[in-house]
């Protein structure tokens, strides 16, 4: 066979080897969406692919009065830990009637996505403010507490909501309930509940309760409505009266 033909036939050969060869690769996922959060956890994270493991959120076309988040209705600037990796600077929204945290991120087109991360494999995450734990107190399946420490007092809140059916509204049938708080104090290593001024009262060694009364009673404090920052401010007082005390 001359020469040139058989240069001829070695080229269509790899010619038609590297064509199936490339046909046979995978092609790109039909998903835009996933391949984008992809590619934006690897360019901010690196290959770790612990926070892709989620699904993507859709909101629920459900007419309810209110909403279901807590604090409100918000992304926050934030953080998540996820198997005992910190994601930091992501933003986040809470589902406290669910009980499940909710990120945003911006493909590399600009369009905004939401993805609802797998509980089972979060540690801890921040609001904005609002640091919360997933924490198992006093024997109890494992729940998401936000956190409020001072000194050796920590309080530890629940926040949920619930779905009431409306009275007297023509244009909702049912509608969330206000967050919905349950509140656990820590102290000197014992936790306890509480839900009003005598059950905080009894966390407490009675030496502090007449001050303790005292400052709630300026504050004009309600135990039943308290806010994060009230009780922020009640736990630095109790430190402050603790240290007091200690020096006596």
């Amino acid at each position: 066979m001359p020469h040139a033909l058989h240069r001829m036939l070695f080229l269509l050969f790899v010619s038609f080897s590297l064509s199936a060869y490339l046909n046979a690769q995978p092609l790109k996922s039909a998903d835009p969406d996933n391949d984008s959060l992809s590619r934006y956890i690897q360019m901010k994270y690196g290959l770790d692919q612990e926070l892709f493991n989620g699904f993507q959120y859709y909101k629920r076309l459900v007419k309810y009065k209110g909403d279901p988040f807590f604090p409100e209705d918000s992304f926050y600037e934030g953080s998540v830990s996820i198997k005992g990796v910190a994601y930091e600077n992501v933003r986040l929204k809470y589902n406290s009637y669910s009980q499940f945290l909710i990120l945003e991120y911006t493909d590399f087109e600009g369009r905004y996505n939401q993805l609802r991360l797998n509980n089972a494999q979060i540690d801890s995450f921040r609001l904005g403010a609002h640091g919360f734990q997933k924490l198992s107190l006093l024997g109890e399946e494992p729940l998401f507490f936000q956190v409020i420490n001072s000194g050796p007092v920590s309080c530890y809140i629940h926040w949920a909501k619930d779905i009431h059916a409306t009275s007297d509204d023509l244009d909702y049938t049912y509608e969330y309930t206000k967050p919905l708080s349950t509140n656990y104090i820590s102290y000197l290593g014992e936790i306890q509940t509480f839900t009003n001024r005598k059950s905080f009262l009894s966390c407490f060694p009675e030496s502090m309760h007449s001050e303790i009364k005292k400052y709630s009673k300026l504050q004009r404090l309600s135990f039943r409505t308290a806010d994060p920052g009230d009780i922020q401010n009640l736990l630095v007082h109790i430190n402050q009266l603790e240290e007091t005390l200690t020096e006596h």
